[in-house]
């Protein structure tokens, strides 16, 4: 005896593959092209042009057919609302609706049946196209190519269906939330990007309230998994590494399985809601009732943030003062437009009780904001809580390589001198009085700690001032970042003299700007490759005593000109780790280079110059013209020199 309760109805399955063909049908098209027409393609390609070679290309171009699967994860996003909108679409019509659910049909079997036809529109080209994909491999390889070839087809298979999969449930999922069929894409592509885009908005108005706020670390990993196409084609990714032997392997294959079990679920969840769905919702926007109060606030709170931080930014409101209203009038705005989405009518403000606690809400928000409830703002570590510290601090000049100290910082003392530098930036934030004095500087500061327990905080300060006045004074920006720059062991950090030779090989040294004697203020390069290992061994020997690499912190000093040439030393090295690829040539060329600044105290690094005859064939080394740029400035010299280089 035929069961009473069926769950699947063959002819409409039928019925619904028939009537969208041309859309299953463009799907399957796209793939033939990318997979058995592409080989196809390039075995007559080369059995023409080069057939020695006509084996490897081929065998190459089959294995990386897993290759296509990042790009083929947004082709199945768009290609699974699409397929969506067309079995669902008799939802969105009164008509439609009522003459399908009068049908002697469960809803049970509607959904199921029609849910199958759409994502066999995805599934089944899939399956053709691997089939006539391996016709193709077995029939132009030899058998002993087979297992591998055949293994990555199979890969690129499973890891495409499971990406199908979920996309086509995520859009069936949409669907039965609204009513009208141009909500469905709306909502799929709002859906599918609402993590990143809410990340983006909170993170924007925490940067404006909250002085060197750049972000919570960890949050990018969940923003990350919450929207699925960016997930999904990172896990989709496809690696190959040389070595001993190439290996090749699918970046997070985990990934895409857990995505397509969220798929199954997504389709059991649809499943209860179109239980549950009245078919005179057709036409609206959102068909859930219980979902209506969600959509209109989060319409409110996202039209608030987006909308506000835009409108203060397009006019140059830079105040807090300007940004709040912004926020509170556009979350209103954005609530009476979410309410006439809902009711279909423009005779929406009767419900302007719901538009003032939007704009309560925005506003306490801003308060809460502004006044740091949470401490965000002064919140600095203590020193023995910071495992690590990654840094990257203007270190002021001369502008050669060592101007940015890019570094991680793991030494107690060194940390206490960064966070020491961190509390004065914050405790002197309202410093900058906006009026400029020459003797004056700016600043930036970026922090990313690593503290015990396994947490993390990051900062970034940009355009700190910095005050010569306060060279002397403890707990001040200046006097803070001047302790880093007098600490020759994070000097060399900076350059990365500790590390630069592990990782490549001395191959080239040059002088930048050097001056022609014959002719004032004319500057020209010359190579002095014949001497680069007694050059470098020299630098190293008068940075050990101080003479070179001193840092300033304020450019536009006396001090600074006096002590540096316009002249800077350019060493090149070779990559050892490009060198240690199997199969590439690196050429004697420099892969990067360390540059130095030159100072009449480096005495070694000058003997050497000296030693080498560059001097006589018509060079100088550069001088600051320190009468001509302070002709009408005093001497703002504080410190001695031979004090200054200790």
């Amino acid at each position: 005896m035929r069961s009473a309760t069926s769950y699947f109805n063959g002819t409409l399955y039928r019925k619904t593959l028939a009537r969208f063909w041309p859309l299953w049908g463009l799907w399957a098209l796209g793939w033939l092209f990318l997979l058995p027409l592409h080989l196809l393609n390039w075995y007559f390609r080369v059995s023409v042009w080069n057939p020695d070679d006509l084996r490897q290309t081929l065998l190459q171009e089959a294995l990386n057919i897993p290759s296509f699967l990042a790009s083929g994860v947004f082709l199945a996003a768009f290609f699974a609302v699409l397929c969506a909108m067309a079995v669902f679409g008799y939802l969105y019509s009164h008509r439609s609706a009522c003459w399908t659910h009068a049908l002697p049909l469960r809803r049970e079997a509607l959904f199921t049946t029609q849910y199958l036809a759409g994502l066999s529109m995805m599934l089944l080209p899939l399956l053709a196209t691997a089939v006539l994909t391996a016709i193709v491999e077995v029939s132009f390889l030899p058998a002993e190519h087979w297992g591998e070839v055949l293994r990555a087809l199979i890969i690129w298979l499973l890891v495409q269906c499971g990406v199908s999969l979920f996309f086509f449930s995520f859009a069936s999922f949409c669907a039965m939330f609204t009513g009208h069929i141009l909500a469905l894409p709306a909502f799929y592509c709002i859906l599918n990007c609402l993590a990143w885009g809410l990340w983006i908005l909170i993170n924007s108005l925490m940067t404006e309230f909250y002085y060197g706020y750049a972000g919570t670390p960890g949050a990018m990993t969940v923003v990350k998994y919450l929207t699925p196409a960016v997930a999904l084609r990172d896990a989709a990714g496809w690696w190959t590494w040389w070595g001993a032997v190439e290996t090749t392997r699918l970046d997070s294959p985990g990934t895409v399985a857990v995505y397509a079990l969220v798929g199954v679920g997504l389709a059991y969840i649809s499943l209860c809601v179109y239980r549950r769905r009245h078919v005179e919702t057709a036409g609206d926007v959102v068909a859930v009732a219980l979902v209506r109060p969600l959509f209109k606030y989060g319409v409110s709170f996202c039209a608030g943030l987006a909308f506000g931080i835009f409108t203060a930014a397009f006019f140059g409101w830079n105040k807090l003062s300007a940004l709040i209203p912004c926020i509170v009038i556009w979350s209103v705005i954005g609530y009476f437009a979410a309410e006439m989405l809902l009711k279909k009518s423009f005779r929406v403000f009767k419900a302007w009780k719901g538009g003032a606690v939007m704009a309560a809400v925005m506003l306490a928000l801003c308060l809460v904001c502004l006044a740091d409830v949470f401490g965000v703002v002064n919140r600095v570590p203590a020193a023995d809580r910071v495992e690590s510290v990654r840094v990257n601090i203007d270190m002021g000049a001369p502008y050669d390589d060592g101007q940015s100290l890019n570094a991680t910082i793991t030494d107690p003392a060194q940390i206490e001198k960064i966070t020491a530098l961190h509390k004065a930036i914050v405790d002197n934030r309202e410093s900058d009085d906006g009026t400029y004095d020459s003797r004056n500087d700016y600043t930036y500061v970026t922090l990313s700690y690593r503290l015990s327990g396994g947490g993390r905080l990051e900062r970034e300060y940009h355009s700190v001032p910095i005050f010569e006045d306060d060279l002397n004074t403890p707990g001040t920006v200046a006097y803070a970042l001047e302790q880093i720059v007098d600490d020759r062991a994070l000097v060399s950090l900076a350059y990365g003299f500790d590390s630069i030779l592990e990782q490549g090989r001395l191959t080239s040294a040059w002088l930048e700007r050097l001056e022609m004697t014959d002719y004032k203020d004319r500057y020209k390069d010359a190579y002095v490759d014949d001497c680069r290992q007694e050059l470098w061994e020299a630098v190293r020997a008068d940075f050990a005593e101080g003479t070179i690499g001193v840092r300033y912190l304020f450019d536009n000093s006396r001090e600074r000109y006096e002590n540096t040439y316009m002249t800077d030393l350019v060493f090149g090295f070779s990559d050892y780790s490009i060198a240690s690829r199997p199969g590439i040539e690196v050429s004697p060329s420099a892969n990067y280079t360390l540059e130095i600044t030159l100072t009449p105290q480096a005495k070694h690094t000058l003997a050497v110059l000296e030693s080498s005859g560059i001097f006589d064939e018509g060079y100088a080394l550069a001088p600051w013209h320190v009468a001509e740029i302070y002709r009408d400035i005093p001497n703002t010299t504080d410190l001695p020199q031979a004090e200054r280089l200790g």
